[in-house]
């Protein structure tokens, strides 16, 4: 048995394939502790981690259209938030004669994971909850988007190392790195070392998808989502849309022969006004079950999304914001999955993009290949693996067991 310890970062795309882990290290009987904050301590419980609430501060939604104001506000939490990364740290460093791992698995995102096992001289993993990040990624992207000279000076000047990922403690100081993702949507993976382990898809079989949807409290009409021609809406929690955007789908989708599933995040679905008959609008919904019977899948291109997308196989039209989730839209399009429609566009736009990708027998054969080669990986085991083989390395250098 083997003691891990698991820095998750706070938010539901990042704590989601974290979980998958931590149930795989539980079901080896090995010794999992998580440290994370109150709003996410019951799913690790559930799986059978011990947990330790730490405070961490909520990280909400960034509205489609922020405000002046929103603005200011973030820039005034920068100093908040480097604070806030010292006092975990801190804490973790106080906390660590409790847990005593072997290994440490940290969100990239949550640097105080990371610090305090650099502090204690554990060694530790780097945990990526979408594709790596390296420099020469990072460069491909600015070409595309801004032309050869803006990369060149985003090179010379360094600017590059502001990104999460390439800070020296996520990139130099770790032992292994655990990608959630696959082949097919990691950009520029000849870029990266030997440590980096691509073991994507890093999810758990949907719970309740034996036509019962059993484990779900929710009010959903399970029968009609599966029965009649049905599509999933989801923009993330993240970098989600607005009220506008879902009542735009909402009326462009009236009266067809779309039964409509809203997860609205942070919009209230009573801010969408009296919605069509065919068209039902939830905060957040239990999404492998709502995606394993429906027929389509409106995306933000998150990787979780993406990953659970292709998994199923379900047809895809894309409408990414954030700048990860542009390049994961961008390669689902190139591997002839789904297809990209700007969010601004017209409602009738969206109706049209999802006959296209319901009709083309190219993207049906493409997807069942995909799906079936997906359905052959186990991302968590894969991920367990590599920690396991780590901690046998660590063992024998130290001549015992922890």
């Amino acid at each position: 048995m083997t003691r891990y310890l698991l820095a998750p970062f706070p938010l539901h795309g990042h704590v989601t394939p974290m979980v998958a882990l931590a149930a795989e290290l539980v079901g080896r009987e090995h010794q999992v502790d998580v440290v994370i904050s109150a709003p996410f301590a019951e799913v690790f419980r559930e799986v059978g981690c011990t947990v330790t609430e730490i405070a961490i501060r909520p990280r909400g939604g960034v509205p489609e259209r922020p405000t002046f104001g929103h603005r200011l506000r973030r820039i005034r939490r920068i100093w908040d938030v480097f604070r806030e990364q010292r006092r975990l740290t801190e804490e973790l460093v106080d906390r660590w004669p409790t847990w005593d791992p072997a290994v440490v698995v940290a969100d990239i995102m949550a640097i105080w994971g990371i610090r305090a096992a650099e502090a204690a001289g554990v060694p530790f993993v780097s945990f990526y909850v979408t594709y790596a990040i390296s420099e020469e990624v990072l460069l491909d992207e600015v070409r595309r988007h801004l032309g050869s000279r803006a990369a060149t000076l985003v090179k010379l000047f360094g600017v590059a190392r502001i990104q999460p990922g390439l800070r020296r403690r996520v990139t130099a100081g770790a032992t292994k790195a655990l990608v959630n993702t696959v082949p097919e949507l990691q950009p520029a993976r000849e870029s990266f070392d030997e440590r980096f382990h691509f073991v994507g898809p890093l999810r758990r079989e949907p719970v309740g998808t034996d036509g019962s949807a059993t484990g779900y409290s929710d009010d959903l009409p399970w029968d009609r989502i599966e029965r009649e021609p049905s599509l999933y809406v989801s923009t993330g929690t993240m970098f989600t849309r607005g009220p506008e955007f879902f009542r735009k789908i909402a009326d462009a989708f009236a009266g067809t022969r779309w039964l409509v599933v809203l997860a609205t995040s942070h919009t209230d679905p009573a801010e969408l006004g009296p919605l069509p008959a065919n068209v039902i609008a939830r905060q957040y919904v239990p999404q492998s079950a709502v995606l394993e019977r429906c027929d389509a899948f409106l995306s933000h291109g998150g990787m979780n999304s993406a990953l659970e997308g292709l998994a199923l196989g379900k047809p895809m039209v894309l409408v990414p914001r954030a700048a990860d989730q542009r390049e994961i839209a961008r390669r689902l399009a190139a591997a002839g999955v789904g297809v990209v429609i700007p969010a601004e566009s017209e409602g009738q736009r969206f109706v049209t993009a999802l006959d296209e990708v319901m009709s083309n027998q190219g993207i049906r054969r493409t997807l069942d290949e995909l799906s079936a080669r997906m359905g052959r990986l186990n991302g968590p085991a894969a991920a367990a693996d590599v920690l396991d083989e780590l901690a046998r390395e660590g063992r024998n250098v130290l001549g015992g067991d922890r």
